[in-house]
């Protein structure tokens, strides 16, 4: 009899020992399974997530004849293809880029601009908007003063159509100068520099009435004046300045004399200066060029045979 219970109890014991190990099992697989689907909908999140990063960033601002293009993005860029209502399309090369600012045309009246950016990943983005320019003419002219010599020439522009350029000196009266047919965009003008010290009043109007005004003071002086005289195979040289001379110098057949060898930028401190120079027996080509304080010069040549 107590051989039977114990084998009865064996039995039990096993039973029990492999239903442990079952649910061990299965508790396991569970376990597995929930970890598996864990990561994967972690990585669906995830990928998504960066997928929204992935959207580069874009802004578009107005300016006056011109739309300015913003673009950044975390991944380089290939190219920016737009057009205006779906005309003739246009490529800005991303050249690899990720931040880019470029300004295109900005047509006048309602248009739609269709924008397509597209990474290296081949990755596009699409942007659709609509915009609206006035005709109006609101850009000023520009103008450019430029010394030369003893006058300045002044130059007015326009990037549509110029009417007139004034100008005056101190409180003198003005000078109109009209835009020329043949010239719309342009006005040109040379106005000689009063002597002494004096201010120059430009004043430059568009068709549409745009208005630009510059001043600026300018210090006027004539140029130094060279006389050459000469007796036999020698030449007296007369320089004169009425403020004073920087220097004279005189090229004789390729060799060159300065009365500042030295290049110390001293001036004569002389107001007329005289100097002889000798020739040598056959052709003679000299060159003398006088310099005032101001920065203005003179220049004679001569060729003279002995």
């Amino acid at each position: 009899m107590n051989q039977i219970l114990y084998v009865e109890k064996s039995k039990n014991s096993n039973s029990l020992s492999m239903e442990a190990t079952v649910k061990i099992f299965v508790i396991s697989i569970i376990i597995f399974a929930i970890i598996f689907i864990g990561k994967g909908v972690y990585g669906i999140v995830n990928s998504k997530k960066n997928d929204k990063v992935l959207e580069p960033s874009i802004t578009i601002n107005e300016l006056e004849e011109e739309l300015q293009i913003i673009i950044n993005h975390e991944k380089a860029i290939d190219k920016i293809i737009y057009s205006w209502n779906n005309g003739k399309q246009e490529t800005i090369q991303g050249r690899g880029r990720t931040n880019i600012v470029e300004t295109i045309e900005f047509p006048t009246g309602n248009n739609t601009l269709y924008l397509k950016i597209i990474d290296s990943n081949k990755k596009e983005t699409s942007y659709t908007k609509e915009y609206y320019r006035d005709d109006k003419d609101t850009i000023k002219p520009e103008i450019e003063l430029v010394v030369e010599g003893s006058r300045v020439r002044v130059v007015a522009k326009d990037e549509r159509k110029l009417s007139y350029i004034k100008y005056n000196w101190n409180d003198e009266d003005e000078t109109i100068v009209e835009v020329r047919e043949d010239s719309p965009k342009q006005i040109e003008e040379r106005v000689s520099i009063l002597k002494g010290e004096n201010k120059l009043t430009i004043v430059a109007v568009d068709e549409a009435g745009n208005e630009t005004v510059k001043e600026q003071i300018y210090k006027g002086a004539k140029k130094p004046t060279i006389e050459v005289t000469q007796t036999n195979d020698e030449l007296l040289i007369k320089v004169s300045d009425e403020e004073n001379i920087q220097k004279i110098e005189i090229n004789l057949n390729g060799n060159s004399y300065s009365t500042d060898h030295e290049n110390t930028g001293e001036p004569l401190n002389m107001k007329e200066a005289e100097l002889n120079q000798k020739l040598e027996a056959g052709e003679n080509n000299i060159v003398i060029t006088a310099y005032s304080v101001n920065g203005l010069s003179e220049q004679v040549s001569r060729t003279i045979t002995i």
